[in-house]
């Protein structure tokens, strides 16, 4: 049995060839052969009529017509005349042997079916059977004295129309073979130029599956296939890609979790090898060993709502928000990081503002992670802004300070996992390198839009959109699952 799609299409086109090149020949050969045979027949019935007319100026006369007229007519008609009664009893001229006995079953039929009235009346013609070489065609004649109908028979051999239709075949059989050969070397082209791309499209996923990332099929020509190859290509290509960043961020998790562990590893080395004098040393070192596993925690539990957000799985409860209420609970909870820097932080909302559609905790992180990162870059002594306005169906809420800034180089990637603006800044300072990523995948999740505007040593802003209505919510709060995946 054949399972290859290029056997099966070299098959199947072969088939349908031969099939029709079969069907063809048997009707050309049919078509032809009745063609012969029915110029033959028009051309006897000429002939016989012809022939009558001589024989029944003979009989009129009342002679009988002789076997030497009738032989010569019989030789000009191309075969042979004679005439015989009802009873089987020859009158003139010879038939052929065995004439009778071949055409017995329609023996009884010629005398019903012509007319004897006159003479004048339907001849019978008598096809070849099964390539019998003979067409007869009887002719009634006018009854004699003895009133016995009598008819004259013109029988001629079908010889060329049988030599017509073999040649025929035989140049059907020649046409049929050439074709199925051209047809043989059609097909395997055709189906090459099928399979070709298919079997290439296979290695390239094969080699993919195998660890080669950088397989990729060259099959994508303007048509299905081709089209079957560059999804194959960018499905390839953005799976590379989630390889490549799947390492990257072991690799940055390693980094990360590598520097909090070494120091726990060290101050517990120091406190059980005795190298801690004081009892302020050892609440130092215990202090710092807490830290450190809150930083460890804090980076945990980041990942764990990261790969939640990134997985859809995180559930989201809106309902509308009071957002001034929101604002000083989250700034209230960051005054001693604000003292320690001399930093103030401005309010504005507008008049009226609409309560948003939010998540009252997920909005909290976005704003704790918004403005725990405008406390650690702005210039100490300054002001850092929190405003709120609406627009349309949005609240469009707002964090600003005054500070170093990011290059506009960095702009784009600062929503990357563990990405630096400064490479050289270490994580003492408390963040994750998570708050950003995860920050953004929250307002997307809660049906906004977060971006950042900033002027180098001078202003950086975020800003993120909350909309105030929703076609699913009248007022009301409702839970769902929103899916963060880009």
């Amino acid at each position: 049995m054949i399972k290859s799609i290029f056997g099966k299409l070299l098959l199947s086109h072969l088939i349908m060839i031969l099939i029709s090149m079969l069907t063809l020949g048997a009707l050309m050969s049919y078509l032809v052969y009745n063609h012969v045979i029915e110029n033959k027949r028009s051309d006897l019935l000429a002939k016989g009529t012809s022939a009558v007319t001589m024989v029944n100026h003979v009989l009129e006369q009342g002679r009988k017509p002789s076997n030497r007229m009738l032989d010569a007519m019989g030789d000009m008609a191309g075969g042979d005349i004679w005439i015989m009664d009802k009873n089987g009893q020859i009158i003139a001229g010879q038939p052929p042997a065995n004439w009778k006995s071949k055409y017995a079953e329609y023996w009884t039929r010629i005398w019903d079916t012509l007319d004897w009235q006159d003479g004048t009346g339907i001849q019978k013609v008598f096809r070849p059977r099964e390539r019998d070489p003979n067409i007869v065609v009887a002719f009634p004649l006018p009854p004699q004295e003895s009133g016995i109908p009598i008819a004259l028979f013109l029988a001629s051999p079908a010889t060329g129309a049988n030599r017509t239709a073999i040649a025929l075949e035989e140049l059907l059989l020649y046409a049929l073979a050439v074709s199925a050969l051209a047809a043989a070397l059609v097909g395997f082209f055709m189906a090459r130029s099928f399979t070709r791309p298919l079997a290439d499209i296979s290695r390239a996923a094969a080699a993919f599956a195998s660890g080669d990332y950088r397989s990729r099929t060259t099959a994508t020509q303007e048509n299905e296939i081709g089209r079957l190859g560059r999804t194959l290509n960018n499905m390839a290509a953005e799976l590379a890609q989630i390889e490549q960043s799947g390492r990257e961020f072991l690799s940055d998790v390693s980094h990360e979790l590598k520097t909090p562990v070494a120091s726990i590893q060290a101050l517990a080395e120091a406190l059980l090898d005795g190298l801690t004098k004081t009892t302020e040393q050892r609440a130092r070192y215990l202090a710092n060993i807490v830290g450190e596993s809150k930083r460890i925690g804090r980076l945990v539990d980041d990942l764990v709502n990261l790969s939640k957000l990134g997985a859809g799985e995180l559930t989201i409860i809106r309902r509308p928000i009071l957002l001034a209420k929101v604002f000083i609970a989250h700034t209230d909870k960051l005054l001693p990081f604000l003292e320690a820097k001399s930093l103030t932080i401005a309010t504005d909302i507008a008049d009226e503002l609409p309560p948003p559609l939010a998540d009252p905790d997920r909005l909290g992180q976005v704003l704790d992670n918004l403005l725990t990162n405008a406390i650690r870059h702005a210039t100490p002594g300054s002001v850092i802004t929190l405003a709120a306005k609406a627009r349309q169906h949005q609240v469009i809420i707002s964090v600003s300070n005054v500070g170093s800034g990011i290059p506009p180089e960095h702009l784009n990637h600062i929503w990357k996992r563990f990405y630096r603006v400064d490479k050289s800044r270490s994580r003492n300072d408390g963040g994750t390198g998570l708050g950003l990523a995860i920050t953004q995948k929250l307002v997307a999740a809660m049906g906004g839009s977060i971006q950042v505007e900033s002027i180098p040593g001078e202003v950086t802003t975020f800003t993120f959109t909350l909309p105030t209505e929703a076609t699913n919510c009248q007022g009301t709060p409702f839970s769902t699952t929103f899916s963060t995946k880009s």
